[in-house]
């Protein structure tokens, strides 16, 4: 077991989450939406409210692209090319 924690390599052996791959959406939208608001912002007291606004859009248009995404392949793709 220790043996193989230390032959862990970061970057070529990545660590298998693709059951909770949905969770890692909040804290990647509010990183990247800190990033982004602390360049762009001109006053920083507004920041907190920027972030959380911006997560919250980010999390909501990712949700609505994954069931557009799902709709066009499931029902309308099948309607372009037939088998």
């Amino acid at each position: 077991m220790i043996i193989g924690l230390l032959a862990y390599r970061p970057f070529i052996d990545p660590i298998d989450l693709h059951k909770f791959w949905f969770v890692l959406l909040v804290p990647l939208a509010f990183f990247l939406s800190i990033a982004y608001k602390s360049v762009r912002l001109d006053d920083l007291k507004e920041l907190p409210r920027a972030v959380v606004s911006m997560t919250i859009q980010i999390c909501f248009w990712m949700v609505v692209l994954g069931v557009a995404s799902y709709l066009f392949v499931q029902h309308l793709a099948p309607l372009i090319a037939p088998k």
